[in-house]
C-alpha cells in the first residue's frame, strides 16, 4: 500500500488500513505474499513514464479506484492520487494541500 507523502490523502490510507482485504501471508513463513491489484489505468509522470493505477478490494465486496487528482509542476510533476470507492465515497487532497506540498 501506498504511504508516501505524495499520493494518497490521510484519509484514504486510513480507510486503506481498515477496509482493504488483508494481505494473504504464507503458512510456513508469515512473510505476505504481494498483491495482485488489477490496473484500472495509467498516468504519465516525467519523460512521459507511466505509472499505473489500481483497483483496491475491500472487505465489503466494494472496490476502490485510484485516479490522478493533480500534477502541479514543481521542477517535475507531483502527483496526487484521489480514491473513489464504488458507493460513490471520494477521499481527496484539499486545494491548500496540493499548493503547499506541491511548493
Amino acid at each position: 500500500m501506498k504511504t508516501s507523502l505524495w499520493g494518497y490523502p490521510e484519509a484514504a490510507i486510513a480507510f486503506l488500513n481498515e477496509n482493504e482485504v488483508p494481505e494473504v501471508c504464507c503458512p510456513t513463513c508469515s512473510r505476505p505474499f504481494p498483491r495482485d491489484y488489477e490496473v484500472v489505468g495509467h498516468y504519465s509522470g516525467m519523460f512521459d513514464t507511466e505509472y499505473p493505477l489500481h483497483r483496491h478490494v475491500l472487505k465489503d465486496g466494494c472496490t476502490a479506484d485510484e485516479f490522478l487528482q493533480a500534477a502541479p509542476w514543481s521542477s517535475g510533476p507531483v502527483h496526487f492520487l484521489g480514491l473513489r470507492v464504488s458507493d460513490g465515497t471520494e477521499f481527496l487532497w484539499t486545494e491548500e494541500e496540493i499548493d503547499e506540498l506541491s511548493l
